[in-house]
């Protein structure tokens, strides 16, 4: 009979220092917890599996256990590992980039794990814990660089074939065709993240050499990548063949999941050939031994690690990250050359802005450019959408913020706005996917100072801002939409009177900021 696993006071002795540490980690880092489990509820974004995911790792947690049973100590050396682990938390914090937080949970959690128990345990839940990683919403820095990876491949498999097209950026254009955009959702980054997920799994429970599961894991990487340039390839070409009637240019993501189930069927062989390797290169292994653990270095490696947490959770420059229910307007002083019209949207279109501090946002004519009977050819957008300071929830750049809804509107052409300002503007025409009807869009990033037109450029600069007096974050955005006029030229004469003033006021309502972002503009 087994008798160590009946629940008894016994066993509820040994797992409560681990339990006590998950709690600790927990309350530490709840507010990111709770944005990564944020991301798990929405099923069509790429992280989906989280729930799943949660499970089959505590399940892989219980069984390497059973095979392992664990014997709790004090391993010192693991404190360092933990403080920069930890560390890296706190500095997350403090210059307000989550991101950063949420790279550091697994290794926080899996350091804390080994003060406790050692490397020689420790090891055995490297995977088990490792799969959480693949939850965490980390992983979409990795999508521009796929789409631009998947474009690529399409356009050398396109260029096997009669069809004439163009490929700028990541557009596919099928002269007299259609236009493909291989968006974030075609990057491929699901697949990639279920396919290092089960190949992770099958490794864990299935294969015991090294050799074989970092082979596995990385035929599973290139069959998720192939998956889906396959798809993507198919739905361009089905889309060349049928004039855009195709009807997998709408249901492509049921699609795209069959094509990876296929693209599983090789793995697997694959997979069960270097089971039966293992199996057949695999000794009997002596069992491992512990010694007994002792309550006092128990209680040592319990008190050094909640103290290490509850000194990184006093040091957190925020805790509760409060947000603004409804942001404060700004009051932008350009009534002499524009007048407001009624709506805060151009023709349908206006920025997707989640939880700013400051807003201002309005559509406008110019008063000078009223045709003699009264018409109005061009109409104009001013938005400016700000943080304060940057915290869960409440970020410049984060997933839920978009330039524009992709269902109804599709980029056209991408183009740097050239002005006489010394900033750099990125311009980007949009498309009614419904109407057909074009809108032009000019924007750039001011973070801590500090001006960007690439997000992760952004999203960097939260980190050079540590050196900055500013906390603040804005994004400055102005669009036009007109009928007979020039509209590139339009915009860069609204982006010339109106940006110098908007940023004139942010420094104005925002106290003790400097005026570094002024100074620029007006180079």
């Amino acid at each position: 009979m087994i008798r160590e696993w009946i629940p008894g006071r016994g066993v509820a002795a040994q797992f409560l220092p681990y339990l006590l540490v998950l709690c600790g980690l927990g309350l530490l880092a709840w507010p990111t917890l709770e944005g990564v489990v944020s991301r798990w509820f929405k099923l069509d974004e790429s992280y989906s599996h989280g729930f799943l995911l949660l499970a089959v790792s505590v399940f892989l947690i219980a069984q390497s256990v059973k095979r392992h049973p664990v014997t709790s100590g004090f391993y010192p050396f693991w404190l360092v590992p933990l403080c920069l682990s930890l560390l890296g938390y706190w500095l997350g914090g403090l210059i307000r980039l989550q991101a950063l937080q949420q790279l550091t949970l697994v290794p926080m959690l899996l350091s804390a794990l080994a003060v406790l128990m050692g490397w020689r345990q420790v090891r055995w839940l490297i995977i088990p814990v490792g799969l959480l990683f693949l939850t965490v919403p980390v992983w979409d820095f990795l999508s521009w660089n796929l789409q631009l990876i998947t474009v690529a491949v399409n356009k050398f498999l396109l260029g096997l074939l009669d069809i004439d097209f163009e490929v700028e950026g990541v557009f596919v254009y099928l002269i007299g065709v259609g236009t493909f955009e291989v968006a974030h959702g075609c990057s491929g980054l699901r697949y990639l993240l279920v396919g290092q997920a089960l190949v992770l799994i099958y490794g864990e429970m299935y294969l015991s050499r090294l050799s074989s599961r970092v082979l596995l894991f990385c035929c599973g990487v290139a069959f998720a990548l192939v998956a889906n340039w396959i798809r993507v390839f198919v739905i361009i070409y089905m889309g060349y063949e049928t004039n855009m009637q195709s009807s997998l240019i709408e249901d492509h993501d049921n699609f795209g999941w069959w094509v990876f189930a296929a693209t599983l069927v090789p793995l697997y062989f694959i997979a069960r050939r270097l089971e039966v390797r293992d199996g057949e290169c695999s000794s009997n292994a002596s069992a491992e031994t512990g010694s007994v653990s002792s309550r006092k270095s128990v209680g040592i490696s319990l008190g050094a690690i909640l103290v290490c947490v509850v000194l990184t959770y006093s040091a957190l420059p925020e805790k509760r990250s409060p947000v603004s229910d409804h942001p404060e307007n700004y009051s932008i002083d350009i009534q002499q050359r524009y007048a407001p019209v009624f709506g805060a949207q151009l023709a349908g279109w206006r920025p997707q802005i989640q939880n700013p501090d400051r807003t201002y946002t309005q559509t406008l004519f110019d008063r000078q450019r009223i045709s003699s009977d009264g018409s109005i050819d061009e109409q104009f957008y001013l938005g400016i959408f700000t943080y304060e300071f940057q915290r869960h929830r409440a970020e410049l750049i984060q997933y839920s913020n978009k330039l524009y809804d992709s269902s109804v509107w599709a980029p056209q052409q991408f183009y740097r706005v050239e002005t006489d300002l010394s900033i750099p503007i990125q311009g980007i025409t949009l498309e009614n996917r419904l109407t057909g009807e074009n809108i032009h869009v000019a924007y750039s990033y001011l973070v801590e100072g500090r001006w960007e037109t690439d997000q992760w450029r952004a999203k960097l600069a939260q980190v050079l801002g540590f050196f900055s007096d500013r906390s603040d974050a804005s994004l400055l955005i102005a669009a036009v939409r007109c009928g007979e006029c020039a509209p590139r030229d339009s915009l860069v004469n609204f982006v010339e009177t109106t940006f110098p003033q908007s940023v004139s006021t942010i420094n104005q309502e925002l106290a003790g900021l400097s005026d570094e972002g002024i100074s620029v503009i007006a180079e």
